[in-house]
């Protein structure tokens, strides 16, 4: 353990290039960060349960396979030591979707061949950004993506999962109209609202309504829907262990065997896409840090991009050996993130250290969620909501960050293009159409930036 400073950066057990961090001896318990962690984490994690319905798997599989996912996203600043808040590669969600959905796979039937895919996915990303992290050549493959071809990656997310709620979940949303309306409305409004923003930026009471993501619109939207009679709450108590061993039997390429030769070379696609979107978020995590870490000189914090490649990597390998589910392990939970980060640039007395804040939101959090049944069985009627709202603000901000990208004409036309291939065809498609374009079309001469 190193003790060379005082301050609880150093707190720790090393091992090779990581940092253990054990909860109430490593870390300190911060109560709000818990009781965010446990209500805004359900709302998102269990984000996944309809995608794993979709996927033909069952709703106690489901909450196992979110619990796995949530359980190994934690490891992140706990067991690894990074100084960020871990999420899903949230881009790539609807991407993957659309890709099974193409193949007529996301009907809630169950077919092995779909999990065989989703670990070839997953052994291609994990060998891709282990080596990446080794070598250090992650920032250089970025660099050499060109931008049109960047943008259309990110506006290609964008587009499915407008597509995914708005056209193939469209008698979902019915369901609940009002509500999922509502809740759409509110959290577009306290996440992206510029005038929502400069009303925060001198009021209190709404710097905290946005600081907490979509909880309040979730929050509001699940009242309305209660009080309109759109879902009924079906409340069991007690405990129950989730079914991990069904989801290993069901989905594990251990016992369902390993994915063909044809399946790995259509992954490549989707891995690279991925990829592209996991490093944005790392660029994101690290700015983010570097912006709170001169108002906290008291623990000067261990920021390392190759470290970072190594813990997902790992992070995916586990996963993949007990459920491949290829979009759950990426770096950056955006708005757990800000959240966090802003709260520890207040100062030591507010936050002593970042990881206190990380690891109350995420570790401590954990058990409640995934073994209470008042909790599960509040938020099933729900969890749809959550996916819709997920695939909205993933939409939203991708949107946002694509348009920001392209520097020339050619480079926004190509991007719509690619987009549209990605969305509508499939990423093997949409990269190659991608690739035409950035060499016959926008050039391959960079701007100087």
């Amino acid at each position: 353990m190193n003790t060379a400073t005082n301050t609880t950066t150093s707190k720790g057990i090393k091992w090779g290039p990581f940092t253990l961090r054990i909860p109430f001896i490593h870390i300190k318990f911060r109560a709000g960060e818990f009781f965010q962690g446990m209500v805004i984490s359900g709302a998102t994690a269990f984000a996944a349960v309809p995608i794993a319905m979709g996927l033909g798997l069952t709703f106690e599989e489901g909450v196992a396979l979110s619990f796995v996912a949530g359980t190994l996203i934690s490891a992140g600043p706990i067991i690894f030591g990074e100084p960020m808040a871990p999420g899903w590669v949230t881009p790539a969600v609807p991407i993957v979707i659309a890709a099974f959905a193409a193949k007529g796979q996301f009907t809630g039937v169950y077919d092995p061949a779909i999990f065989q895919f989703m670990a070839a996915m997953c052994i291609e990303f994990t060998l891709l950004v282990f080596i990446l992290g080794i070598t250090g050549w992650g920032k250089k493959l970025i660099e050499i993506i060109p931008n049109g071809l960047k943008s259309g990656i990110i506006l290609g997310a964008a587009l499915a999962a407008f597509y995914q709620v708005f056209v193939t979940d469209l008698d979902k949303l019915m369901i609940q109209p009002v509500s999922m309306t509502i809740a759409i409305v509110l959290c577009v409004i306290t996440t992206f609202s510029d005038p929502f923003k400069k009303l925060a930026s001198s009021n209190n009471f709404f710097r905290k309504i946005g600081s907490l993501g979509l909880l309040p619109g979730f929050l509001v939207a699940g009242l309305f829907a209660f009080l309109l009679n759109e879902v009924t709450f079906d409340i069991e108590w007690g405990f129950r262990i989730p079914d991990v061993v069904s989801l290993f039997n069901r989905t594990s390429p251990l016992a369902i065997g390993f994915p063909t030769f044809d399946m790995y070379v259509e992954a490549i696609p989707l891995v690279i896409i991925g990829y592209t979107l996991l490093f944005g978020d790392l660029i994101t995590g690290i700015e983010v840090l570097k912006d709170g870490q001169a108002q906290r000189p008291d623990e000067p914090l261990d920021v390392n991009l190759d470290r970072s490649h190594l813990s997902i990597a790992v992070r995916n390998f586990l996963g993949l050996i007990i459920n491949p589910f290829f979009p759950t392990q990426g770096a950056l939970w955006t708005g757990v993130h800000v959240v966090v980060a802003e709260r520890w640039k207040k100062g030591p007395k507010e936050m002593p250290s970042i990881f206190d804040g990380l690891g109350s939101y995420y570790l401590m959090a954990i058990p409640f969620l995934y073994v209470t049944l008042p909790f599960i069985t509040l938020m099933k009627p729900l969890m749809q909501m959550a996916l819709t709202l997920t695939l909205i603000l993933t939409g939203f901000a991708c949107a946002y960050i694509a348009m920001s990208i392209p520097k020339k004409n050619s480079e926004m036309a190509s991007a719509l293009l690619i987009a549209l291939f990605i969305t509508f065809f499939s990423a093997w498609v949409g990269l190659v159409i991608g690739i035409l374009l950035s060499i016959f079309v926008i050039g391959t001469d960079k701007d100087k930036v």
